[in-house]
């Protein structure tokens, strides 16, 4: 065999186990990035009901360079259920029109609370709530997770919140680190690299939450 064919064999051959390895690759990235919605908690229990005015979700959004705002969202109902001290389901339904930047005064607030709300964001005119359904509660050694289907603009993704739960005969207080949300699996990708916005201009696909969820008996 000449030197010439020694070469394109050794290519092909090194191509093909390349080919291979990013294909393994993808599909081990897709599987960990599963958002598909699952059952939801239909537990029973005694109820807590969520104290609306105490119970917040905050929220930040920010560029590539780190120029960002930040603010809340409230919710306007909501409820968990709980059995011999421990959660068995829980449901919320989030105010999306409540959103509020906290980082602004006068003009410049209600011009960026205005632009989240219209069509280049969260369109509350036409999806004026979202919605968060239990699907499971999990236990490891980095602590408590309570996963769910969240509901944004009709689309509804499985997300997975770090939480710690505090149970008594009156309340139930649920609160989060700080964790990230896509903001680009609920449809809106205003300024998102996916969509090829120059990087002048982008926003970071990763919306930055953090919860206070006060339930009372």
């Amino acid at each position: 065999m000449n030197l010439k064919k020694r070469i394109l064999i050794v290519s092909g051959t090194f191509v093909a186990l390349l080919l291979f390895f990013y294909a393994c690759k993808s599909k081990t990235e897709a599987s960990h990035s599963d958002s598909t919605p699952a059952a939801v908690l239909n537990g029973t229990g005694d109820v807590y009901l969520v104290d609306t005015l105490t119970s917040v979700i905050e929220w930040v959004g920010a560029t590539p360079g780190n120029y960002q705002h930040n603010g809340t969202i409230r919710l306007s109902a909501g409820q968990f259920t709980v059995s011999n001290n421990q959660l068995t389901s829980g449901k919320f339904t989030i105010n999306i029109n409540s959103i509020t930047n906290l980082d602004q005064t006068g003009k410049d607030k209600t011009n960026l609370e205005g632009h989240l709300k219209n069509e280049d964001f969260f369109e509350v005119e036409k999806f004026p709530f979202g919605k968060f359904e239990i699907t499971a509660i999990r236990s490891d050694s980095t602590g408590e997770k309570i996963v769910g289907n969240l509901t944004l603009k009709e689309k509804t993704n499985s997300i997975e919140i770090p939480a710690k739960v505090k149970i008594d005969e009156k309340y139930v207080l649920a609160e989060t680190p700080t964790f990230t949300i896509d903001r680009t699996k609920w449809g809106i990708v205003y300024n998102s690299g996916i969509i090829g916005t120059i990087k002048d201009d982008l926003i970071n696909d990763e919306i930055t939450l953090k919860l206070k969820i006060v339930a009372a008996k």
